[in-house]
């Protein structure tokens, strides 16, 4: 769990609340006590899975279970729009909201039944169009006379596109220039909310991390993986993928499938490498495991010809992660990408190494722990 911070208090000597973030899917999935600590880990990872929880066992249940506990009484939904000088965000609650903008300048802020209201409000901001919720009676009246008008030209024939103050309703407008293969790329879904939702400057930009060609050389990545126990019952192992300090496509995570062996735990990590490397860019892999790098280097040209059976007649260990490996190499081929190995000595002190060993390391610690419910 990330470290504690002690509980502070106001001026009139009350306590303030404490409120838990469990992070069961992130880059490091932990229980937070700061919305910034989880903006890092949810920020350019996909389908993030968290939630706010008022008492530490609530937050310790959904990162076993992935269910909120919290007993919640009858209440209104609000979503809270938030823009500053350095963010543009939609919060579900008021104390996430609240946390995001300590420290931030140029702070506006409204409240919204809807989310789609909340980010519509956020869009008027940006393009300098006057929000309906601040904008004069005439003007809102205006405005409501324009969807009514729209609403009964409908005869039953397929809907309109919802317009809010000149932007779509999200996923209903057309697509923007620079649509990725029949997607917008402006939007997003919530797995927190079910919702649909345009994608906030930050995260629009996320995927600038992933260059297909602005340097020279192949995408360096550095994977481990680490099993507590290995060869013994109740072992538990977990995978860290390096890319580079501070880069946001860094892994460390459990191994959720199979046996929890320590060479399981290897070749899944190069597995989830691949899963992030753009499939055009050429890619050198390091990792200290011998093993994992014969498996899809050299061992498999006479297992493929063998059907999958070793010298003995049995079923190669481990082809379930191998033959995906296999087959993400040759779709990288078809995109005139080379994905290349590279053996080094475990625990030499290479820097990557020792990065990848320790996000391996703290997953399957983790994993052990219990904190990934698995």
């Amino acid at each position: 769990m990330a470290d504690a911070q002690s509980l502070s208090t106001t001026s009139s000597g009350k306590r303030k609340r404490i409120t838990y973030y469990a992070v069961k899917e992130g880059h490091i999935p932990d229980i937070y006590y700061s919305w910034s600590d989880v903006l890092k880990q949810i920020t350019g990872y996909k389908d993030p899975k968290h939630e706010s929880c008022s008492t530490l066992a609530e937050a310790e249940e959904f990162m076993r279970t992935g269910h909120s506990t919290k007993t919640k009484p009858y209440k209104q939904e609000f979503f809270y729009a938030v823009h500053t000088d350095r963010l543009d965000h939609v919060f579900p609650d008021w104390p996430s909201a609240s946390a995001a903008m300590k420290g931030h300048k140029g702070i506006k802020q409204q409240k919204f039944k809807t989310s789609e209201e909340a980010w519509a409000h956020l869009r008027r901001l940006k393009s300098g169009t006057p929000s309906d919720a601040s904008a004069p009676i005439s003007t809102k009246s205006e405005a409501s006379k324009g969807v009514s008008k729209k609403l009964k030209k409908n005869d039953g024939s397929a809907i309109e596109p919802t317009v809010f103050g000149g932007y779509f309703e999200p996923g209903t407008g057309p697509l923007p220039l620079g649509f990725e293969d029949g997607f917008d790329p402006t939007i997003r879904f919530n797995p927190i909310n079910g919702r649909i939702e345009y994608k906030t400057e930050l995260q629009r930009n996320v995927r600038k991390l992933q260059p297909t060609g602005e340097f020279s050389g192949p995408l360096k990545i550095w994977t481990d993986g680490s099993s507590r126990g290995n060869g013994k019952v109740g072992a538990v192992a977990g995978l860290g993928v390096w890319f580079g300090e501070h880069d946001p496509r860094n892994l460390s995570e459990p191994l959720l499938k199979g046996r929890q062996t320590n060479q399981r735990a290897e070749l899944m990590a190069i597995s989830r490498a691949l899963d992030i490397a753009p499939i055009d860019k050429d890619v050198l892999i390091y990792s200290d495991s011998n093993y994992s790098i014969m498996c899809v280097t050299e061992w498999c040209k006479k297992w493929d010809g063998n059907k999958w059976k070793n010298s003995a007649g049995k079923d190669v260990e481990n082809k379930d992660i191998i033959k995906p490996i296999l087959e993400r190499i040759k779709e990288r081929e078809l995109a005139n990408a080379t994905t290349k190995f590279t053996w080094l000595k475990g625990h030499s002190n290479n820097p990557g190494n020792v990065k990848a060993d320790e996000l391996a390391t703290n997953a399957s610690k983790r994993a052990q722990a219990g904190t990934y419910g698995v």
